[in-house]
C-alpha cells in the first residue's frame, strides 16, 4: 500500500522553496513546480523535487529526490531519516558502491511536518517488485538479465567490503556484542513493539534460530532491504543502490537471507517461473563468494532469519493497511507467503 500522506500543495511548495532558498544563498531565483510521488513503497514518501534555480544570470534545473519519514503508517520501529542519509552518505563516500549523491538532511519537523533529506535523482531503470514476471527484467534477454543481475549482487558485495569505522554509528552495544547479536535482540524488540500476532510458525522459527545461532557472529555493514526492487540500472550496470532504512551491523550474511527469501517469493512463492538468466539461491551466493572473496557462512541459519524478518515486517504492514481500510497484495497468518517458506524451511 503506498504512503498518501495528506498535504496543502501550495504549503508544501511555499515551504520547501523557502528552505531550498537558506540553502542556496547565492541563487537569484528559486522555482518549484509541483512535487510528484515516486511510484510503489510502503514505509516512507518519496517525492520528485525539480527546481529551477537561476544563479548570475544562468538557469538550471535539478533533478532531485525528497525522502520524507514516516509518521502515520509506520512499517519500522525506527524509521529515522538521519540514520539513512548518514549510511548513505558514508557509503558513498568509501567510494566502492554506486548511491545517489546525498545534498542536505533537515531534521527540524517543521517545515513538511517530518524530518527529510534531499539527494540527487540517478536516471535509469528500478526493477518491478516483481522482476521475474513483469518490468525491465521480463523485458529484456537472458544475455541482459544475467548482466544486471550479476551486477546487482556486485553492488551488495561492495556494500559489504564498507570499512566499519565509516558505519561506527550504526552499533547499538546495548544490545549485544557483535553486530549480528545486536541485530537479533532489535527484531525482537520490533516484534514486541509491532504488536504481530501470535504464529506458531513463527513461535518455531524463533526457537529455531536460537539453537542453531552460530557460533561465529561477525560485526559488519548489511544493508538491510537488499533486494533487484531496491536498484537503479542503466546500461545492464547497477548505478544506485537504494533503500536503507533497516541498515545495520548485522552482516553480509544477513543481507543474503533476506535476497534468499525475496527471490523465492517472485518465483516459486508465487507460482512464477524462473526467468532465464537470473540465478537461483546457490548461484546468488556463489556469485557473491566470488564478488567478495570469501566463503558465505552459515547460510541456512541467514535464510531462516532473513525470511522471519519478512514474514513480522509483513504482518505489521498488513495490519496497518487493513487499519486504513486498504488492502495487500498478499495475506496475513496462513495465508503469508513469508510464513508459508518458513513452514517449508523448518520442514
Amino acid at each position: 500500500m503506498p504512503i498518501a500522506v495528506r498535504r496543502d500543495p501550495a504549503a508544501l511548495l511555499e515551504n520547501i522553496t523557502r528552505w531550498l532558498g537558506d540553502r542556496l544563498p547565492g541563487a537569484d531565483r528559486i522555482d518549484v513546480p509541483p512535487l510528484s510521488a515516486a511510484e510503489g513503497g510502503s514505509s516512507s514518501e518519496t517525492l520528485f523535487l525539480n527546481p529551477r534555480i537561476t544563479e548570475g544570470g544562468v538557469t538550471r534545473e535539478e533533478r532531485w529526490v525528497l525522502r520524507v519519514q514516516a509518521t502515520g503508517y509506520q512499517v519500522y520501529q525506527d524509521p529515522s531519516v538521519e540514520r539513512q542519509y548518514r549510511v548513505m552518505d558514508a557509503v558513498d563516500r568509501a567510494g566502492r558502491t554506486p548511491l545517489p549523491r546525498m545534498l542536505w538532511l533537515e531534521t527540524d519537523p517543521t517545515v513538511l511536518g517530518a524530518p527529510f533529506f534531499v539527494m540527487d535523482r540517478v536516471d535509469g531503470d528500478v526493477p518491478h517488485e516483481r522482476y521475474h514476471s513483469r518490468g525491465l527484467f521480463a523485458e529484456v534477454g537472458p544475455a541482459d538479465r544475467e548482466a544486471m543481475w550479476l551486477s546487482g549482487i556486485e553492488a551488495m558485495a561492495a556494500v559489504h567490503a564498507t570499512d566499519l569505522d565509516r558505519v561506527a554509528f550504526l552499533a547499538r552495544p546495548e544490545l549485544g556484542p557483535t553486530g549480528l547479536d545486536q541485530e537479533i535482540t532489535a527484531w525482537d524488540n520490533y516484534l514486541r513493539w509491532a504488536k504481530v500476532a501470535e504464529h506458531p510458525v513463527l513461535t518455531r522459527a524463533r526457537a529455531w534460530l536460537d539453537d542453531h545461532l552460530p557460533a561465529e557472529r561477525p560485526t559488519g555493514l548489511a544493508w538491510g532491504d537488499s533486494r533487484l526492487g531496491n536498484m537503479i540500472f542503466r546500461d545492464n550496470k547497477c548505478v544506485a543502490v537504494l533503500d536503507w532504512e533497516t541498515a545495520s551491523l548485522g552482516g553480509a550474511e544477513t543481507d543474503l537471507g533476506w535476497w534468499l527469501y525475496f527471490d523465492w517469493w517472485v518465483t516459486e512463492g508465487t507460482g512464477v517461473s524462473r526467468l532465464d538468466g537470473i540465478g537461483d539461491g546457490p548461484a546468488t551466493v556463489a556469485a557473491w563468494e566470488r564478488f567478495a572473496g570469501r566463503p558465505a557462512q552459515a547460510m541456512e541459519w541467514h535464510e531462516m532469519f532473513g525470511t522471519y524478518r519478512f514474514a513480522i515486517i509483513s504482518e505489521r504492514a498488513i495490519a496497518l493497511t487493513a487499519a486504513a481500510g486498504g488492502t495487500m497484495p498478499v495475506g496475513g497468518g496462513d495465508s503469508n507467503p513469508a510464513i508459508v517458506r518458513l513452514r517449508q524451511l523448518l520442514g
